[in-house]
């Protein structure tokens, strides 16, 4: 090939030259405006219709470089990795129907037999939530047959008798307090058994045990959420709505319990037996705008329960607790040793001057009085030595030497705790009984137990020192729950009335149902009639003869049976407001 050209070639231009008006060989450029488009000399044809070229071509431009990014393009979106579109379809009818069963039940009800039939339903609940996650989920991603998932939850049936049993308990007594921490129990059983289905609770010391149920709690408010979030999901899986009639169904119950308020107090109003019917089954229920409240009581309850599985399913509770065993053991030794010093003295002082009754007290002191002045302070100073024990053997090292003084702590914790109940049997000997004094035995006899398992786990690294806490105080509550101390307390009260002693009349009738069958039948002893004046009983039979109403013994029994005949006699029956209502009418007839 000659470069420079050859017969019929023109030369090449010389270099740097460049001809903008073509040249030998090339056409002359087009006139200006002009747009050739099916090309010309030189250009190549436009692709075919519907032709792409991946690498660019005439007409298109090139994909862009490796690693170019458009700052004008839209991100993907990403999901919430908590949000589950299948869960709404496993859990959400369940909650929701769960959740409307548990607001009729409970809603200003918190203690009837519907509390039995609830915590039936509870386990059935979540025995069957757990079997659908099992079935459909399972624990390594892996279905489960309903057998199978069955059989794993055999570690639950301790858990599900103590909620039977609490739940019971609240049938039995109409207690304030023994009311409210029976509900408390139930609720927090329930959950600590959902821990220890998902979560590994057999190794959990105190503060694991503490941070794990705290987080489960404050997790579940916090995906309160999480209904909207996984419906939502669903729906843009399936590209459609769920053809189902339930939300057409709420709210046609929506629309119609207002309706239901107005028609059921004019129908009330009109046929007095009508109304008594009513009221018998429901109450005041429907006699008020407390239907509006129980609609948002269930949406309440079934926020938190969804909440709740979701908290269970992510399986990461205490991932973030404080790790035990951080600090120097000598510091906590120190301490120990110096407390327990002190603590040796004060035991020798117990054990001469009360248990043996050796030294004797000064002239103007009774053993009454001796006692009266100590007992609530020893069980105080019992429950602090036992947190400074859990704690100190969770965030020291481990040592043999704290190991024993903490030992030599909690024998000395024993004998103030022995103090205090003598000391308290004493006062009660010569004062009676009280709530302050019968919660007080409760407390040490609960502390004395912890205290026990607390020594254990100085020296069995392995115990499940929380599960043994939780339920060791669950359990003393349930049969604590079950004596019914309004009923304790009365009973006992008016068995010391004898040989001139009096009764305090005014405290025993402020106990309340669970106290009036014994009250009526020391009236009865007594021939106190329903038509005597309180004054006059109070200052002939009471302790305390200071009495500022004015009404008579029937007055004052019938104001307490027209409040347990308001919360109704099927849907609100407790078997100590019934016995009440019945000693009541028959000591008044």
């Amino acid at each position: 090939m000659n470069m420079n050209g050859g017969p019929g070639m023109p030369p090449p231009p010389p270099q740097g030259y460049m001809n903008m008006n073509g040249g030998p060989g090339m056409p002359p450029p087009p006139p200006q405006g002009y747009m050739n488009m099916n090309g010309g000399p030189g250009m190549p044809p436009p692709p075919p219709q519907g032709y792409m070229n991946m690498n660019g071509g005439p007409g298109m431009p090139p994909p862009p470089p490796q690693g170019y990014m458009n700052m004008n393009a839209r991100p993907p979106q990403r999901r919430n990795p908590a949000v589950s579109p299948n869960r709404f379809r496993m859990f959400g009818i369940p909650v929701l129907v769960y959740a409307i069963i548990c607001a009729a039940c409970l809603y200003s009800n918190w203690s009837s037999i519907l509390s039995a039939v609830l915590s039936i339903v509870s386990i059935v609940f979540i025995s069957t939530c757990m079997v659908r996650y099992e079935k459909n989920i399972g624990a390594d991603r892996e279905a489960m047959t309903t057998g199978a998932a069955l059989s794993k939850q055999s570690i639950l049936i301790p858990y599900y008798i103590l909620v039977f049993m609490m739940s019971v308990a609240l049938s039995l007594t109409d207690e304030g307090y023994i009311i409210f921490g029976c509900n408390v129990g139930i609720i927090a059983t329930e959950m600590y058994a959902v821990m220890t289905y998902f979560n590994d609770t057999e190794k959990q010391g105190i503060f694991k045990g503490i941070f794990s149920f705290f987080e489960m709690f404050f997790g579940s408010i916090g995906y309160v959420n999480m209904p909207f979030a996984d419906r939502k999901a669903e729906r843009e899986i399936t590209g459609k709505k769920r053809n189902s009639k339930l939300m057409y169904i709420l709210l046609g119950c929506v629309i119609a319990l207002p309706i239901l308020v107005i028609v059921l107090n004019l129908l009330s109003s009109a046929d007095p037996v009508f109304a008594k019917v009513i009221k018998d089954i429901f109450g005041k229920l429907f006699f008020s705008w407390d239907i509006v409240k129980i609609v948002l009581f269930a949406a309440v309850i079934f926020l938190f329960v969804y909440g709740f599985i979701v908290k269970a399913g992510r399986r990461d509770l205490g991932a973030n607790a404080p790790k035990e065993g951080q600090y120097n053991a000598v510091t906590g030794i120190t301490i120990t040793i110096v407390l327990t010093a002190f603590y040796l003295i004060f035991a020798v002082v117990q054990i001469v001057y009360l248990f043996m009754n050796s030294a004797g007290l000064p002239d103007d002191m009774t053993y009454a009085e001796y006692a009266r002045q100590g007992f609530f302070q020893l069980l105080f100073v019992a429950v602090v030595n036992v947190c400074m024990v859990l704690i100190f053997s969770a965030i020291f090292r481990k040592s043999l030497v704290l190991n024993v003084s903490l030992l030599m702590m909690c024998i000395c914790t024993y004998i103030m705790i022995a103090s205090s109940a003598v000391r308290l049997s004493m006062y009660i000997a010569e004062y009676d009984l009280t709530y302050l004094r019968i919660n007080t035995i409760w407390a040490l006899i609960v502390t004395s137990i912890v205290m026990l398992g607390v020594i254990i786990s100085l020296f069995w690294r392995n115990m499940p020192l929380f599960r043994y806490i939780f339920m060791t105080v669950l359990v003393m509550f349930t049969l604590y729950a079950f004596i019914r101390p309004g009923a304790v307390i009365t009973r006992y009260n008016i068995s010391q009335a004898h040989d001139g002693k009096k009764v305090d009349l005014e405290y025993v009738m402020d106990i309340g149902n669970d106290g009036v069958p014994y009250l009526i039948d020391y009236f009865r002893t007594k021939d106190i009639t329903p038509e005597m004046v309180m004054e006059e009983v109070m200052s002939k039979y009471s302790e305390d003869t200071y009495y500022w109403r004015d009404d008579t013994v029937g007055e004052r029994l019938e104001k307490m049976l027209e409040e347990n005949d308001d919360k109704g006699y099927i849907r609100s029956f407790n078997f100590s407001r019934y016995r009440a209502s019945k000693a009541i009418e028959n000591y008044i007839k």
